[in-house]
């Protein structure tokens, strides 16, 4: 038994035990019923052709009696039919949700360069494509071939009583559309593989078909008959890919399965020449019988062990998507004070993207006094978003050091570094979710913290429209659930705010916060950003100068380097870059 198998298995028996016990008993038992039937049938179809013409008792009841036992048997086969279709239902929801359940905890311990790399998506695409049902296609058609082997052991016991030579052909015969199964099994595994990407373009062509957010731009620029085109043609040509495969491995299969059909032929042929012969009818109902079934398991476990190779084949993508290394990084144990005391030093830092050859950082070094807000400016690309992934341990920096309060990020618990940082993104996320969540996520810890919730939003001003609401702060947010409301952009905004103040984090970054709102708005936020990272240590990156202007200090990076540093004034009066920038963008308002 390969590992694939034995860890599907396993996760199988973790899950649902009970199933796993109750669907083994069935499938031994079920094993038995079809010897008892060929005994059965030979024995009653025999005792009738010898009490034929009788009219007592004592010629009747042993046929009836045996005849009523055949018709137990078929009743005791329904209902362990029955019981193996329900437990295979509960084990098969059961499986499902727990492997989605499994994928989404890996997800969510990987790293972000893992998520910024095209093969992890492949992998995924590859786990969840196959995650529903082949963990549990491996324990049926593990136990399909107990059954079938239980079955075959014991019909074949009574055809090799009978016809030794015949019985080894019966049991040969299936072999050729064995081989011809896992030599496909091979090609359909390697075909998926290779189209994961594509699949991925699909589901994105989808997405932008289907989602509120892409509703606008896709309608007012006419793009559905281009997607809808592009999305024919992808699946245009995985159809054409796999009817060929299908339409080789149909006429494989029939030209391999005559082998087997000549043979069941052969035997039955051979059956009634010897029934002919010895006169001996029951018998011959037997063999017929016999033949049918042991055919039956023979190619049931032939097909069976086909499909456990399949399915191993395919199990294999999703442990693998389970075995991508999980974020790891070297670190401490200490944890961020509720206070900077000396603040944040880059010293010499430099960084360059795995897998590229340009260094995005080169030699950095600037300091974030602690409860101080630096403004880091420069055009796009300059490398001002990467600063704070390296400050978040999303990365590492190629060389250099950043210390916090004079120790090194390695020394800090990284689970406590994170918890001690807050973020307000130019993408960050509009929760679909009531709106005390989407403020209580700001600390997950306290979601049932109503005043502190209320606090936050009505510090970020946006308790008044929230309250307004249908439910208030039940309502969701967004239009994917019903009852939910949709928000402006500066509303938006607010509420993004407002889960900043409910997280009242020692450190703050601020990645474009107000790129999507208009002048107005801009100019209300940032009176609030500045009560936001009041006591705090803060980073902002903005492009805007008005923002940029509130900062205690500015750095100015171009072509990852520091070029200069100091108050607005001060970069005003040096006539340098940020003047140069200053002077651009003012210049667009005149």
């Amino acid at each position: 038994m390969s590992r694939s198998w034995q860890r599907a298995l396993a996760l199988l028996w973790g899950i649902g035990r009970a199933q796993v016990l109750v669907l083994t008993a069935v499938t031994v038992l079920g094993a038995v019923v079809p010897a008892l039937q060929v005994h059965l049938t030979a024995r009653t179809v025999q005792l009738v052709a010898d009490g034929f013409g009788g009219t007592g008792a004592a010629e009747q009841g042993p046929a009836l009696l045996s005849g009523g036992c055949l018709v137990a048997l078929s009743v005791v086969g329904h209902f362990l039919g029955v019981l193996r279709t329900y437990q295979e239902t509960l084990l098969r929801t059961r499986l499902s949700d727990a492997v989605t359940l499994l994928l989404m905890e890996k997800a969510a311990r990987l790293s972000l360069q893992q998520f910024e790399d095209a093969e992890t998506y492949d992998a995924l695409q590859r786990a969840t494509r196959e995650a529903a049902f082949r963990p549990y296609q491996a324990f049926t058609g593990f136990a399909s071939v107990v059954s079938s082997l239980l079955s075959f052991l014991s019909v074949g016991a009574v055809l090799l009583h009978n016809d030794i030579p015949l019985a080894l052909a019966l049991c040969l015969a299936p072999v050729p559309s064995a081989l011809v199964g896992l030599a496909f099994s091979r090609r359909t595994h390697a075909v998926q593989n290779a189209r994961a990407e594509d699949r991925r373009k699909l589901i994105y062509l989808e997405h932008l078909l289907t989602n509120d957010q892409t509703y606008k731009e896709t309608r007012l620029l006419d793009l559905a008959p281009l997607l809808l085109s592009r999305s024919k043609a992808l699946v245009d040509e995985f159809y054409g890919v796999d009817r060929d495969i299908e339409r080789r491995q149909a006429l494989a299969t029939a030209l391999a399965g005559l082998v087997s059909t000549l043979v069941t032929g052969g035997a039955v042929l051979l059956a009634v020449h010897t029934a002919l012969r010895t006169g001996q009818v029951g018998a011959l109902a037997g063999y017929i019988t016999g033949i049918a079934l042991i055919q039956t398991s023979v190619q049931t476990l032939f097909a069976s062990a086909t499909q456990l190779y399949e399915n191993n084949l395919f199990l294999g993508n999703l442990f693998a998507f389970i075995d991508l290394p999980s974020e790891s990084v070297a670190q401490g144990h200490r944890a961020l004070p509720e206070r900077l005391r000396q603040g944040i030093e880059f010293r010499h830092v430099s960084f360059t993207y795995p897998g590229s050859a340009e260094p995005v950082l080169e030699d950095v070094s600037f300091t974030v006094p602690a409860g101080t807000c630096v403004a880091l400016v420069g055009s796009n690309g300059a490398g001002k978003s990467t600063l704070l992934k390296l400050l978040a341990r999303f990365y590492e920096p190629t060389s250099g050091t950043i210390l916090v309060d004079g120790r090194p990020l390695a020394e800090y618990d990284l689970a406590e570094l994170r918890d001690g940082i807050g973020a307000i993104f130019q993408d960050y996320i509009q929760y679909e979710a009531p709106a005390r969540e989407n403020i209580g996520l700001g600390r997950a810890g306290r979601l049932d913290d109503e005043q502190g919730i209320r606090a936050a939003a009505d510090r970020g001003r946006a308790l008044g429209f929230l309250d307004a609401l249908p439910q208030g702060l039940d309502t969701y947010l967004g239009r994917w659930f019903s009852g939910g409301r949709q928000l402006s952009g500066g509303q938006w905004q607010k509420v993004a705010l407002a889960r900043a103040f409910f997280r009242e984090a020692p450190v703050l970054l601020l990645d474009e916060p107000t790129a999507a709102v208009d002048a107005a708005a801009e100019a209300e936020i940032f009176g609030l950003l500045r009560k936001v990272h009041e006591g705090s240590t803060s980073l902002l990156v903005a492009h805007r100068f008005s923002a940029v202007r509130t900062a205690d200090h500015i750095v100015v990076i171009d072509a990852g380097r520091v070029r200069e540093q100091g108050s607005h004034d001060d970069l005003m009066a040096s006539q340098g870059l940020y003047a140069r920038l200053f002077r651009l963008q003012a210049a667009g308002y005149r």
